[in-house]
């Protein structure tokens, strides 16, 4: 049987916290060394940015398997690299208040290919996302989705649907990881930019492959 995906994405959350004063050197410590929620290695501050490969928003499907969520702490420590690296300049310079309301998660959608995409950080909460587990990420879409202009951080962030757990290899196999282009689910390339040839498509609603 499949798993069946738990969704949460018309909430909104206002809890602030104080500021946090960061430095490179923390940075690296916090982000490579220090166990988050999940296994951090996805975070790499050496070899891609600490695992930012885009700016947010993300205009993409993800179709991939979680392999890093950070603490807050680490995710404070990332939005200030992130703006050192001129990303994420949508929302606004408090990296605590950035820790409060967005979760960072990275998914690992190709072999040695992660991405980090944002998400509402009460929605994760809701979700347990646990590292492992095959997860699909859209940008808000549609009439109770629709990014609402007067907020800075809802505009940035995107939902993730849980598809399958840890070693449901049945569930798994009706999937398949990768980047999409949301507008008809064209498979893409490792970086986002250009379409597959003779690649896949999914289904925009189901995110399973569309039958020749």
């Amino acid at each position: 049987m499949l798993s069946p995906p738990k969704v949460a994405c018309r909430r909104r959350s206002f809890d602030f916290l104080g500021a946090l004063q960061t430095n490179i050197l923390v940075l690296a410590v916090a982000l490579c060394l220090t166990p988050p929620l999940a296994r951090a290695a996805a975070f790499d501050c050496v070899a891609n940015r600490c695992g930012i490969v885009r700016d947010a928003p993300n205009p993409d499907f993800v179709i991939g398997t979680i392999d890093g969520v950070t603490t807050p702490a680490q995710t404070a420590l990332l939005f200030t690299a992130a703006r050192r690296d001129g990303l994420w300049r949508m929302f606004p310079p408090p990296p605590a208040a950035f820790a409060a309301k967005i979760q960072p998660i990275s998914i690992s959608f190709a072999p040695g290919h992660s991405i980090t995409v944002l998400s509402a950080a009460w929605e994760a909460r809701l979700l347990r996302l646990q590292p492992g587990e095959m997860v699909r990420f859209a940008p808000h879409r549609g009439l109770h989705e629709k990014p609402r202009p007067d907020d800075p951080y809802w505009v940035g962030v995107g939902c993730v649907v849980l598809l399958c757990v840890p070693g449901d290899k049945q569930c798994q196999q009706g999937y398949r990881s990768g980047l999409y282009r949301v507008a008809d689910g064209a498979e893409l390339d490792d970086s986002g930019r250009a379409i597959v040839p003779n690649g896949i498509m999914i289904d925009p609603i189901s995110m399973r492959p569309k039958k020749d």
